[in-house]
C-alpha cells in the first residue's frame, strides 16, 4: 500500500500542460452549464436565498476562471490558476453550497465527489496531496457542523418532502454532467493515441528513410536482409535476391547540369524502382547514387529479368527536365546462398556491378559475368514504361 501511494504521487505529471489546459476549459464549462441548471431546481425546493447566492457566486467564479485562463499563459500561472480553483471551489463554495442548501437531505453531497475528481485531475506531487488534505478537512468540517449543530443548516434550509426531488435531480444532472466530461476524456483520449500513432510513424520513417528520395535507408536495409537470411533458415522462404544500382557517369551529370538537377534523377530513379517492384519487396539507398533492392522469394533469373526492365525504363525516361541526353544505369545481381553474410551477400552484388561498369555500363551482370538468362520487353511509345512481351527477345532490341 505504501508503494502504491508513493508511486501516485511520485513527481510524474498525470497529464501535460497543454493537455491539462484543455481539461481546465472543460471543467469549467461543464461546471458553469451544471450549476446554471440547478439554479431553477434550487427555487422549486425552495432552497434558502443564501444557498442560491452562493450557486451566482459560483457561476461569476467560473466566467472569471475562463477569462483568466486565456490570459495566463506560462506554465506556472495554469497551475497557480488549477490551485485557486480546487480550493476555492471545493473547500470554500461546495461546503457553503451543502451547509445553506439542505446538508446531508439535499443532493450536494454528491458535488463532493466532482470536486475530489477535479483536484485529481488537475494537480500533481505534492501539490495534490496538500489540496486533497485541505479539502477533505473542509469537507469533514462541514459533515460535522451538521453533526453536532443541524439547527444551524435547518435554520437556512428545510428540505423536508422535498429531499427525494432534489437528490433525484441532482443524481440524474451529476450523472449526465460526469458521462459528458467522460466521453470528452475519451474524446480527447482517441485523438491523442492517433496524433502519437502520426507521430511514432513519423519517427520511423525519418530513422528508417532517405530524406530526399523516401526509399529505405542503410540501416533497415541492413535489418532487412537479416530479416530474409533469418526467414531462408527457418524455411518462411526458400530464397531471396538483392539488385544493386548505380547511375551511371552520374559525378558528371551534377558537374555539368548541378546537383538539383542530380538530385531529380536520383527521386525519379527511386520512383522507378519502387513502380518496377513488388508490394514485398523494398529500395534502399545505400550511398549516393547507389540503390539496392531486395526482393523476398525471387530467385535470381526472375530477379535478373526484373533489373534488365528497370535498366530499359531508365534508358528511356527523361530523369530531369534540365537534362535531355539519356541516363542510363548498370546494375549488379546476388542471390542470397547459404551460409552467407549480408556483407558477403552485398560485396557479390557490388562486385556484378563493377563488372557492368567495366564492360561498358548501361548493363546488368549476374554470376560474375556469366551469360544472362533471355529477355522479353517492348515498349508503349506513348509511355515509356516497359510491359511483358513474350513473342520477342529483348536482344532484338537493345543490346544486353
Amino acid at each position: 500500500m505504501r508503494e502504491k501511494l508513493k508511486t501516485f504521487f511520485s513527481s510524474k505529471r498525470l497529464l501535460g500542460a497543454t493537455l491539462k489546459e484543455d481539461l481546465f476549459k472543460k471543467l469549467i464549462f461543464t461546471f458553469f452549464i451544471a450549476t446554471v441548471v440547478y439554479i431553477p431546481i434550487s427555487i422549486i425546493v425552495d432552497r434558502n436565498l443564501a444557498a442560491i447566492i452562493v450557486q451566482i457566486i459560483l457561476i461569476i467564479f467560473y466566467s472569471a476562471l475562463y477569462v483568466l485562463q486565456k490570459k495566463i499563459k506560462s506554465i506556472t500561472g495554469q497551475q497557480i490558476l488549477y490551485i485557486a480553483f480546487c480550493i476555492i471551489q471545493n473547500s470554500i463554495l461546495f461546503p457553503l453550497s451543502y451547509l445553506l442548501g439542505g446538508g446531508i437531505d439535499s443532493g450536494f453531497p454528491i458535488i463532493f465527489i466532482a470536486g475530489g475528481l477535479t483536484t485529481i485531475l488537475l494537480l500533481d506531487n505534492i501539490v495534490l496531496l496538500f489540496v486533497i488534505l485541505i479539502n477533505t478537512i473542509s469537507f469533514a468540517c462541514a459533515y460535522l457542523i451538521e453533526w453536532f449543530r443541524p439547527d444551524i443548516v435547518y435554520s437556512f434550509t428545510t428540505m423536508g418532502t422535498n429531499t427525494y426531488l432534489d437528490i433525484g435531480f441532482s443524481s440524474i444532472f451529476a450523472g449526465i454532467g460526469i458521462g459528458f466530461f467522460l466521453r470528452i476524456l475519451a474524446k480527447n483520449f482517441d485523438e491523442n493515441q492517433e496524433k502519437a500513432k502520426e507521430l511514432l510513424e513519423q519517427i520511423e520513417d525519418a530513422s528508417t528513410k532517405d530524406p530526399l528520395t523516401g526509399a529505405y535507408n542503410r540501416r533497415y536495409l541492413i535489418d532487412y536482409i537479416e530479416k530474409c537470411i533469418t526467414q531462408i533458415e527457418s524455411d518462411e522462404i526458400k530464397a531471396f535476391s538483392i539488385l544493386m544500382f548505380d547511375l551511371d557517369h552520374f559525378k558528371k551529370i551534377n558537374d555539368t547540369y548541378g546537383h538539383l538537377a542530380g538530385d531529380d534523377c536520383i527521386k525519379n530513379l527511386t520512383y522507378i524502382l519502387k513502380n518496377s517492384l513488388r508490394k514485398v519487396d523494398v529500395v534502399a539507398r545505400y550511398g549516393g547514387e547507389e540503390f539496392i533492392c531486395v526482393l523476398p522469394s525471387a530467385e535470381d533469373t526472375p530477379a535478373f529479368r526484373r533489373a534488365e526492365q528497370i535498366r530499359a525504363t531508365i534508358e528511356n525516361t527523361q530523369l530531369s527536365e534540365k537534362i535531355k541526353k539519356t541516363i542510363t544505369v548498370s546494375g549488379g545481381v546476388a542471390m542470397y546462398k547459404p551460409g552467407m553474410t549480408v556483407d558477403q551477400l552485398i560485396e557479390e552484388a557490388d562486385a556484378n556491378l563493377y563488372i557492368a561498369k567495366e564492360k561498358g555500363r548501361n548493363q546488368i551482370v549476374w554470376h560474375n559475368g556469366g551469360i544472362p538468362p533471355l529477355c522479353y520487353v517492348a515498349y508503349d511509345p506513348d509511355n515509356l514504361k516497359p510491359v511483358q512481351n513474350y513473342g520477342r527477345r529483348f536482344s532484338d532490341m537493345t543490346k544486353i
